[in-house]
């Protein structure tokens, strides 16, 4: 008769539990995390045969606007396991209040794919009766066969109210992938959270402007514009790909939204970056040319409503340091001071704010097919007329806008004035660099 090993046998009978008594797909029962009152063995407790931590891979929490969390405002967190000799995958995090990092529940989880469960403290699904509750991968979520790593990601909201420090705590499982409980590396992190408490935004007339050159002035849909003030924010980040809702461009960053106010009723902007002091959003690209007015939201309140002016077009030029328009050649690589175009030369010039397309945008998704620009824009370039050879939205990108233009034949050296003008509407003066 075949005897085992007396830890393999104490392991099999901690990890093998009745198909009956699973609410969930596959994954790890509850407290194998490392967190105080865990297993500390964590799920080495039934993958053995190497020590925690013990292997060359790495496992990580990935916070979107770093270790903060806004009481009550749902962010994305995602954990990032990764090895070089492995080939399957899984994790259970936890979130736990410091005042009690035992048994105090931090907030709730919900997963954004099939990759990832909720399970209870009695191992059942959600909703949970009490205790704590953890998040972890399903059969799907393992990913069998995929080399070097993978990242799990979900949403978590946390308390509504300041609650104090909040500590994620993670296992996570680089497996070998035959289906045994050894040969498996087995690692945990963690990471502290504070709270972030948000004041009632500020922002005075003036102070709202295109995104493109900080000027002041009238604004286009489907243009990027800056707001400044104070106490817009807590945190300082740009949108990430996990913003991004079914290709829809986000409302809102870390609970900071943009309210425009037209025809007496009120429609969200978007929103591309947050911070203290500034917010970049995206006119909607269906918005209506009349009065409107700008107000930042946060949880704490909402500032005092301010007027913009809307136009149909409202041509304006990125630049790359305030004066230089954002240009690049037909292959792609920018122009520079040591990368200038050439007189008759096709440039591309990047821009927003230069009205409608024909097929017109599907508002709040980003472009994924070209569109070219209902009127064709006029270019000067040194006070001379250059042939715009075609002009439209890029796709891929929100509020982008390029026009291939021809450097004149006759353009001289140096720093040369461009101009971009559609219908009676031109941008601030830029530069673009010629040289023979």
């Amino acid at each position: 008769m075949r005897r085992f090993p007396p830890y393999l046998v104490l392991a099999i009978l901690l990890c093998t539990v009745p198909i009956s008594t699973f609410g969930h797909s596959y994954g790890p029962p509850p407290r194998v995390t490392g967190a105080p009152g865990d297993n500390p063995k964590a799920c080495t407790l039934c993958h053995i045969g190497s020590a925690l931590n013990s292997g060359t891979g790495t496992l990580q929490i990935l916070l979107q606007s770093g270790p903060v969390y806004i009481p009550g405002v749902k962010q994305r967190v995602a954990v990032q396991i990764a090895d070089p000799i492995q080939q399957r995958w899984g994790f259970q995090l936890s979130a736990r209040l410091n005042s009690d990092l035992q048994n105090g529940q931090a907030g709730d989880f919900t997963p954004v794919d099939n990759m990832t469960q909720v399970i209870c403290e009695d191992n059942g699904p959600k909703p949970c009766a009490s205790g704590v509750t953890f998040i972890e991968h399903t059969s799907t979520g393992t990913r069998i066969g995929t080399r070097g790593g993978v990242t799990f990601q979900f949403d978590w909201t946390p308390p509504a109210t300041n609650a104090g420090p909040i500590t994620f705590y993670v296992a996570g499982n680089a497996a070998n992938g035959d289906h045994n409980f050894t040969g498996d590396l087995i690692y945990t992190s963690s990471v502290q959270l504070t709270p972030a408490i948000p004041a009632a935004p500020s922002v005075t007339a003036g102070n709202i402007v295109s995104a493109a050159t900080t000027l002041a002035g009238p604004l286009a849909p489907n243009s990027w514009a800056t707001i400044y003030g104070s106490n817009l924010g807590v945190t300082t980040r740009s949108w990430a790909d996990s913003d991004f809702l079914d290709g829809g461009i986000p409302f809102s960053l870390d609970g900071v939204s943009v309210v425009l106010t037209l025809f007496g009723a009120p429609r969200l902007a978007y929103v591309g970056y947050v911070s203290p002091t500034q917010v970049n959003f995206l006119l909607p690209s269906d918005l209506s040319v009349t009065a409107t007015t700008v107000q930042v939201r946060n949880p704490a309140g909402m500032s005092t409503a301010v007027p913009i002016t809307v136009q149909a077009n409202a041509p304006q030029l990125f630049t790359t340091d305030g004066k230089h328009a954002l240009c690049a050649h037909a292959d792609g690589a920018f122009l520079g001071a040591t990368t200038p175009a050439a007189p008759g030369e096709t440039v591309i010039v990047y821009g927003t704010g230069l009205g409608a397309t024909n097929p017109a945008l599907i508002p709040g998704q980003v472009p994924a097919a070209p569109a070219s620009l209902a009127t064709l824009p006029q270019v000067t370039i040194g006070g001379a007329a250059a042939t715009v050879v075609s002009a439209g939205i890029v796709p891929g990108s929100a509020g982008l806008y390029q026009v291939n233009v021809q450097v004149p034949s006759d353009a001289a050296n140096g720093d040369l004035p461009l101009i971009v003008q559609v219908g009676t509407a031109s941008s601030a003066s830029t530069l673009i660099t010629v040289q023979k």
